[in-house]
């Protein structure tokens, strides 16, 4: 049996081969690159490669375990098995220092033929592999990596029937370690379920969602209900995988939905949330919702709202925003159904509310006030309430330590509203406490002493940027200045306290 790599992957070879419970070599060949991988009752029991990079003297001599000199006793010509024979015999290698080396070679032939997508392949059932080695290889895990580095558009043509049915297998290993998309997509398949259902519930990209798809369908947690057979004695399905393309079946429009409100509908969606502050705000949900509640807003925002039901639209701004907003749905349902993680992300919520209501409120504008000030009056309120949100979460961030969190949202209302003191003030109090950024700081903190030059509460920020910066007799000046202004503040005493003890020594 004989065929070529672009219409069956080794993956692909591999899995029918295991299915089947076939024994034999199947050689393949690739350029001037070749591999032979042995089979015995289905189980991937050896392989080798023509190419240097992979042959057992090239990983003695990498890991340092055996000397050239050493290595040139053996002979040059043997097999890599003859090799690691002679070398556990002699004592030059223990035996599991000799099954470990095999077991890294072997993966790494595999890995690198597995993202072979032009060559030739044939299986003889009659060739078996004479040696006593045996080893052990977690294909599953290998057949998934590969399947994450595969071109997209040969994972996706593995798909031709968008109908398809794929399921959870029956018996999977709890051991088993998967990404979080991987896990997310087992998740869904609590019963059989089509192709472009599942696509549309995983929240990810569709091709991201094929390639995640196709790995754990080759590893055997997924069942395909079509695969295309490679050999004679193929599987039975009702339609055959290398059939025409079914073009997938025209999206209905749900009941409400008309023509001319349909996109109407859809921007009221978005907006709510690019708007919303919390996860329970972007499910729509109160913070005392139910397990039950939440899985089935989720599915049904998953059915009226996912990118792909809007393909029509790909390339366009709003299908940029949806795919957005769809990530922080995902985001949030996968935080919010799930006991622990909830948990714990309600306490972080708690802890922003309480730092939030401590910032600093806004002052009200005097008329000796610097006159960038009045650039405020006339901002939208709308841009308004958006800096001000940014600033009490950076605020809140910039309290619990949460530095780079802290420096988004702070530079954010900074932008947006630049004649606030307290945006300007804060933004390089965020920058000063990163070294890396600390002289952009005083740009910062400078402009709200600017705005506000009778703030003894910048003054002294500024103060202490200088001395941290090691500029003492700045650090002094402003804090001379920020003294005269409030003779008892608390960190301009304990900084004048701070210089004086440096002083000394």
């Amino acid at each position: 049996m004989k065929g070529k790599l672009t219409d069956h992957p080794l993956a692909e070879l591999i899995r029918e081969i295991s299915t089947k419970g076939l024994s034999g070599t199947l050689r393949l060949d690739h350029d001037r690159a070749r591999t032979a991988i042995y089979f015995e009752r289905g189980v991937l029991v050896f392989a080798a490669s023509n190419l240097r990079t992979l042959r057992l003297r090239e990983y003695l001599t990498k890991n340092s375990l055996v000397s050239k000199k050493e290595l040139s006793s053996f002979g040059q010509n043997g097999s890599d098995i003859a090799l690691a024979d002679a070398l556990s015999a002699n004592g030059a290698l223990t035996q599991t220092q000799v099954d470990g080396l095999l077991a890294s070679l072997v993966a790494d032939v595999l890995r690198v033929a597995l993202l072979w997508t032009e060559g030739n392949w044939e299986f003889d059932e009659r060739t078996h592999l004479g040696d006593k080695v045996r080893i052990n290889i977690d294909i599953g895990t290998l057949m998934r990596e590969a399947a994450h580095r595969m071109p997209l558009k040969l994972v996706r043509l593995r798909f031709r029937n968008p109908g398809e049915t794929l399921s959870r297998a029956p018996h999977m290993a709890n051991d088993q370690s998967f990404l979080p998309a991987e896990s997310f997509i087992l998740s869904r398949l609590d019963a059989p379920t089509p192709l472009e259902e599942l696509i549309a519930v995983s929240g990810l990209r569709e091709l991201d969602a094929v390639r995640t798809i196709y790995g754990l369908a080759l590893s055997g947690v997924i069942k395909r209900q079509f695969w295309q057979a490679a050999f004679r004695e193929s599987v039975k399905a009702p339609v055959p995988i290398d059939a025409p393309e079914v073009p997938a079946p025209e999206q209905p429009i749900e009941a409400g939905w008309t023509l001319d409100n349909r996109d109407a509908e859809l921007e009221q969606f978005l907006q709510r949330i690019e708007n919303a502050a919390d996860h329970y705000e972007i499910m729509d949900l109160t913070p005392n919702a139910e397990a039950d509640q939440i899985k089935e807003v989720y599915y049904t925002m998953a059915r009226r709202y996912h990118p792909d039901r809007f393909h029509l639209k790909s390339g366009t701004s709003m299908h940029s925003r949806l795919s957005s907003a769809f990530a922080q749905v995902t985001q949030a349902y996968e935080t919010l159904s799930d006991t622990a993680s909830r948990s714990t992300y309600d306490a972080t919520l708690e802890r922003k509310r309480q730092f939030a209501s401590s910032a600093p409120p806004k002052p009200t504008v005097q008329s000796g006030r610097d006159e960038q000030l009045d650039e405020d009056v006339d901002r939208p309120e709308s841009e308004l309430g958006q800096a001000e949100y940014d600033f009490r979460e950076g605020f809140g961030a910039l309290q619990q330590g949460r530095i780079n969190v802290a420096l988004t949202h702070l530079a954010a209302a900074a932008r947006l509203t630049p004649g606030d003191a307290r945006y300007r003030a804060y933004y390089g109090r965020a920058l000063a406490a990163d070294e890396r950024t600390r002289r952009l700081a005083e740009n910062e903190i400078q402009a709200a002493v600017r705005i506000e030059p009778s703030n003894a509460i910048y003054r002294t920020m500024l103060a202490e940027l200088y001395f941290d910066l090691k500029f003492h007799k700045r650090a002094q000046t402003e804090l001379n200045r920020a003294l005269e202004l409030d003779p008892n503040h608390a960190a301009a005493v304990l900084l004048q306290r701070k210089i004086d003890r440096s002083q000394k020594r």
